[in-house]
C-alpha cells in the first residue's frame, strides 16, 4: 500500500477556512488525508501547537493565513510571516525535513489556490516520506565527540585585572557612601577559592569585589528580582558590574521595560572573555564579537578593538549532516535532559512569571521526561528566546548534562541577523518577532 501521509492544516476562519469552502463549492479536489484545524488567525498558531501536531503523528504542517494587508486583525499575519520560516529553520537544524511545515496565503474567494497548494503540499509530503520526528533509542547515536574536536582549545591570555579590580572597588565605595544605590552586584572569591556573585551593601565591604578570568556569571538575571516592585520597602536604585555580554542582556530588558534605566547604574568592564574550567577561553568567548559594553554609567579599562570572528564550526559541522543524522544528533543530547531547568533558571531574559510549560491553562501541563516532552522544551525556549538572547551561554554552562544548547541559540541567532539585520541587545529594541512587517516580507 502507498505510503498516505497524515497532513494537520492551521486555517485562519478569515480567509483560508472560507477558502477550503469556496473549493468545495467549486468542486475543486482538495486531498483527503488532510486534517483542517480553524482557528481564529494564523497568528494564533504558536509553534508549541506545531510540534505537538508532529509530536501526535502528522506528517507535514500546512499553515494558511490572509493576505499581508488583509488580515482581519490587522497585523496578525505579520506576526505568522515571521516566526514559521524561523520555525522551520530550527526544527530543520534539529533534523525535521523543511518541507514538512509550510506558510501560504489564501484568501475568501481563492478557492482553486487553497486546492493547488494544499494538492501540492501532500504531494511533497508524500515524497519525503514518513516523518522520522521520533527516533527509536537504537538509532540515536551519539557524535558530540566528533563535534567537540573540530573545535581547538584556545589557551586564555590573562587580562589587566589588578587595575580593573581596582577602579571596580573604587566606584562601588562612592556609589554605596553617596547613597546613590542600595547595593552593587559584583564578584567575589569565595571560602573555596571559587569566584561567584557578591551583593554589597555596605561601603566598607567594597574591598570583597574582584575582577579576575573567572567572572563567568551573567549577573543581569539577579536584577529581575532585585528591581521587581516590593510590596513593603520602596525600590532603590542598584549598582552591577557587567561584561559587554551582560550589557547586551540588559539592554534587551530595558527594551522591554523590565524595569526603568535610572534604576540602575551600569559599571560596564571591557572584557577579552574569561575561562572555562581547563583554563582556556571560553567557547562563547571565541565567537564574540563585542569586546565592549554597548551600555553603561562607568566605563572599566580600555576599549578594545573590534575583530570580527569566524563562524561556529559546529554549526557548519551539523549543517553537512543528513536530517536524519541531525535528528539522532539531537535526540541523543536531549535524551540526557533531566528536565531541571537550570538553563531556564541562569538565562537573563527567561523572565516570565511562569513558564508557558508549566502554566495550569498550556497544552503542555504535566510535562514530563519522555523524549518528546524534553524536545519541545527545548525547541520551544530556544524559539521563545529568538532575537533575544544575547549569547552570554549561561544556559549551557550551568547545564549539568552538558548538552549543546548554545548550537539552537546560534542557530536562531543567525536566522535574526539573516532575515532581519538583528543582533540582539546591540540597542534598545524588541526582538522583531513581536513587531509588525517593515519590509522584510515580499509576498509570491
Amino acid at each position: 500500500m502507498p505510503f498516505e501521509p497524515r497532513i494537520v492544516a492551521f486555517l485562519c476562519t478569515w480567509c483560508s477556512y472560507t477558502g477550503a469552502d469556496t473549493a468545495g463549492i467549486a468542486r475543486q479536489k482538495s486531498p483527503a488525508n488532510l486534517r483542517a484545524i480553524r482557528v481564529p488567525c494564523s497568528g494564533r498558531v504558536s509553534p508549541e501547537l506545531v510540534m505537538r501536531a508532529f509530536d501526535q503523528g502528522a506528517d507535514g504542517v500546512l499553515v494558511l493565513g490572509c493576505h499581508i494587508g488583509e488580515c482581519h486583525y490587522d497585523t496578525g499575519n505579520h506576526r505568522t510571516a515571521k516566526r514559521i520560516p524561523l520555525l522551520r529553520e530550527l526544527m530543520g537544524f534539529v533534523g525535521l525535513e523543511p518541507g514538512r511545515l509550510q506558510l501560504d496565503w489564501v484568501s475568501a474567494s481563492e478557492g482553486e489556490r487553497f486546492s493547488r497548494i494544499a494538492n501540492e503540499f501532500v504531494e511533497n509530503v508524500r515524497a519525503l516520506g514518513p516523518v522520522q520526528w521520533r527516533v527509536s533509542r537504537e538509532r540515536q547515536v551519539d557524535i558530540s565527540r566528533q563535534l567537540q574536536s573540530i573545535r581547538a582549545a584556545t589557551p586564555y591570555q590573562l587580562n589587566d585585572c589588578t587595575s580593573r579590580t581596582d577602579a571596580i572597588r573604587q566606584k562601588a565605595r562612592e556609589l554605596l557612601s553617596s547613597g546613590q544605590v542600595e547595593c552593587v552586584i559584583g564578584y567575589e572569591v569565595g571560602p573555596r577559592g571559587k569566584t561567584r556573585p557578591a551583593f554589597i551593601y555596605e561601603a566598607e565591604n567594597v574591598d570583597r569585589l574582584v575582577w579576575n578570568p573567572d567572572c563567568v556569571y551573567n549577573l543581569t538575571t539577579y536584577l529581575d528580582v532585585k528591581l521587581r516592585p516590593p510590596k513593603i520597602k520602596e525600590l532603590k536604585p542598584v549598582g552591577i558590574v557587567v561584561k559587554p555580554c551582560d550589557s547586551r542582556a540588559l539592554n534587551v530588558q530595558l527594551a522591554e521595560k523590565q524595569f526603568d534605566r535610572e534604576m540602575v547604574h551600569i559599571i560596564g568592564v571591557t572584557c577579552e572573555g574569561v575561562r572555562n574550567f581547563k583554563g582556556n577561553l571560553r567557547g562563547r568567548c571565541e565567537q564574540c564579537e563585542h569586546a565592549n559594553p554597548v551600555v553603561y554609567d562607568t566605563l572599566i579599562g580600555k576599549p578594545v578593538e573590534h575583530h570580527p570572528v569566524p563562524e561556529n564550526p559546529a554549526l557548519a559541522e551539523i549543517a553537512k549532516l543528513s536530517p536524519p543524522e541531525r535528528m539522532e544528533y539531537w535526540l541523543s543530547q536531549f535524551d540526557r535532559c533531566i528536565r531541571c531547568y537550570a538553563c531556564r533558571q541562569g538565562c537573563p531574559v527567561c523572565t516570565c512569571p511562569t513558564c508557558l510549560y508549566e502554566r495550569d491553562d498550556s497544552l503542555w501541563v504535566g510535562m514530563g521526561v519522555r523524549m518528546n516532552e524534553k524536545r519541545a522544551f527545548h525547541l520551544g525556549r530556544a524559539y521563545h528566546i529568538a532575537g533575544r538572547c544575547v549569547g552570554c551561554n549561561e544556559c549551557e554552562r550551568v547545564c549539568p548534562m552538558d548538552i549543546p544548547i548554545s548550537l539552537l541559540n546560534m542557530k536562531l541567532a543567525q536566522e535574526m541577523k539573516l532575515n532581519f539585520n538583528h543582533v540582539a541587545g546591540i540597542e534598545q529594541v524588541l526582538s522583531p518577532i513581536v513587531t509588525v512587517l517593515a519590509g522584510e516580507y515580499k509576498e509570491g
